[in-house]
C-alpha cells in the first residue's frame, strides 16, 4: 500500500476542529455545523494537501510553535478510509437532521460521533483504524 508522510500533531489538531465542530453543532443544535464538520474531514479523502485545517497547523502553527517533530509514515489507504467513513456518518447525520427524520436519534449520533472524534483525536485509539485493518486482514485472505 502506499505510504505518505503525515506530521501526527498536524493530524490530531485536525480532527480536534472537527471534534469541536461537531460539539458546537450539537450544542446549539444547528445542522449546517454538521455538514461543514462533514466537509472539512471529506476533503482528506481526496488529498492531505487539500485538508485546510491539517495544512495550516503543519504550515503555520508548526512554525510558530516552533516543533520539530518529523513526519511519520502513514498508510495513504487508512488515512482515506478513516476520513471517508466519519465524512459519511457525519452526512448521514446532517441528513436525518435536514430532513427532520429521527431528529433525537440524529443528534444522539452526532454526539457520539463527536466522542469518538476527540478519542481518536486525544486518546489516539480510532476505531474507523481499527475497521480497516480488520477489513485489510479479511480481504487479503
Amino acid at each position: 500500500m502506499q505510504q505518505c508522510l503525515i506530521y501526527d500533531n498536524s493530524l490530531r489538531f485536525s480532527r480536534a476542529i472537527a471534534g469541536i465542530l461537531t460539539l458546537i453543532a450539537f450544542l446549539i443544535h444547528n445542522h449546517w455545523l454538521v455538514l461543514a464538520a462533514s466537509i472539512l474531514v471529506g476533503l482528506r479523502i481526496f488529498s492531505i494537501k487539500i485538508d485546510i485545517l491539517y495544512q495550516f497547523h503543519a504550515l503555520v502553527l508548526r512554525r510558530l510553535l516552533k516543533e520539530k517533530a518529523e513526519p511519520i509514515p502513514k498508510e495513504s489507504g487508512e488515512l482515506n478510509f478513516v476520513s471517508g467513513l466519519t465524512a459519511t456518518l457525519l452526512f448521514i447525520g446532517f441528513l436525518f437532521l435536514y430532513f427532520g427524520k429521527f431528529v433525537d436519534f440524529a443528534w444522539i449520533f452526532i454526539l457520539i460521533m463527536a466522542f469518538l472524534i476527540f478519542l481518536a483525536c486525544f486518546a489516539g485509539f480510532c476505531v474507523a483504524t481499527l475497521m480497516y485493518i480488520f477489513f485489510k486482514k479479511i480481504f487479503k485472505r
